[in-house]
């Protein structure tokens, strides 16, 4: 399940809100040049209608749900969110990945699939940066 909806400033509720905030929109980014219309960093757009407040999202969580995926928009131009799924899913139910240290087998497995997925979407030419953090819901 999706929680969000793309920051970006081709999504016409974005570009509104850009606009309103004095901003502008050309070429599908901010003043021509950011492609995200919110974020963390980009202090020098947060005058132009660029904003790091987020979406907020109340959704019930069930006995199923695994984990939580936040990633950049350079995961998303490479993997669809099933895709992104399908790719974790199959790296954390992994049998051959054991504890070492300090670090659980899960941990480890978490682990994997944030890099794993962030390489491969590298590999697959995204052309942006990517981050991927999964967080473990699961009640213990």
């Amino acid at each position: 399940m999706s929680l969000t909806v793309d920051h970006n400033p081709n999504v016409y509720e974005e570009r509104m809100r850009i606009q309103k905030a004095g901003g502008n929109v050309r070429e599908g980014r901010v003043l021509g040049v950011l492609e995200v219309s919110r974020s963390i960093g980009d202090g020098p757009y947060k005058r132009h209608g660029v904003t790091c407040v987020p979406d907020i999202k109340r959704c019930q969580l069930s006995d199923s749900d695994r984990y939580l995926m936040i990633a950049c928009d350079g995961l998303w131009k490479s993997y669809s969110v099933d895709e992104s799924i399908k790719f974790a899913n199959k790296v954390l139910e992994d049998p051959t990945t054991v504890a070492c240290g300090r670090k659980t087998a899960t941990d480890i497995k978490f682990e994997n699939a944030c890099n794993k997925l962030a390489n491969s979407a590298v590999l697959r030419l995204s052309g942006d940066n990517v981050t991927v953090i999964m967080v473990d819901i699961r009640k213990r």
